[in-house]
């Protein structure tokens, strides 16, 4: 196929787009060939997205996304602030050590809750009132990342990595759904645990020439064997 036709090959990571090529070359025994353009939905970037086609969005105007290391040290400044206004009333402040410990928790906390597009809102109401006191110092810290965190972010100008994920699947998505590609789309090997991920699989779905491979999907299964597995399987 020209460039114009180019096909599209979605897959989980970098590292199997690495193996789909490889397996490509070993097909044609290494000869030369236009491959499919392999877009990497674990570690996405607007370069790889057609996001030329998004209606109007503009992909590069998006904020980037903060390096982790940055992130990890201004939530342990967040951290830090807490604990002496807390040691205040509780008594001892921690160290900048534990500080930078607990932010690369938080950090990993943040993505957790970004990939699955849940909030911070809800947490006043997971503990009844009787069990309050300890529920409510976990409040108090997690407050951090509900209040405190996102001026933070926007002062430096920066999106977390998950959250910028998200946009740029879902940006790929609208426009996929406004102007199909006229060239085939694959998307292979991912099991669409991340809602983002999931969605833009069921956009694929649903392109003319679109079609989505599950992995270890066996279609050879008798009747009575799919009858048998539960719906989660």
């Amino acid at each position: 196929r020209n460039a114009a036709t180019r096909s599209c090959a979605t897959m989980p990571t970098r590292r199997s787009c690495l193996a789909l090529r490889d397996a490509f070359l070993a097909a044609t025994g290494g000869k030369p060939l236009l491959l499919p353009r392999m877009i990497p939905l674990g570690d996405v970037d607007e370069d790889e997205l057609s996001l030329s086609e998004a209606g109007g969005m503009d992909a590069a105007g998006l904020p980037p996304a903060i390096a982790p290391l940055h992130r990890q040290l201004l939530l342990a400044r967040l951290v830090l602030a807490w604990s002496r206004a807390h040691s205040r009333r509780e008594g001892g402040a921690m160290t900048p050590d534990q500080a930078v410990r607990l932010a690369g928790e938080l950090a990993r906390l943040l993505d957790q809750v970004q990939t699955e597009r849940l909030g911070f809102d809800a947490l006043e109401t997971l503990v009844p009132e009787d069990y309050a006191r300890h529920w409510q110092i976990t409040l108090d810290f997690l407050a951090i990342l509900k209040h405190h965190w996102p001026r933070m972010l926007k002062r430096e100008g920066a999106l977390d990595p998950s959250e910028r994920r998200n946009r740029l699947l879902d940006a790929q998505s609208d426009a996929w759904e406004k102007k199909p590609p006229a060239s085939p789309v694959v998307a292979a090997g991912s099991t669409g645990s991340i809602p983002a991920t999931a969605r833009l699989m069921q956009v694929v779905a649903g392109l003319p020439g679109g079609m989505v491979v599950l992995p270890a999907l066996d279609l050879d299964l008798p009747d009575d064997a799919w009858e048998a597995l539960e719906e989660t399987h």
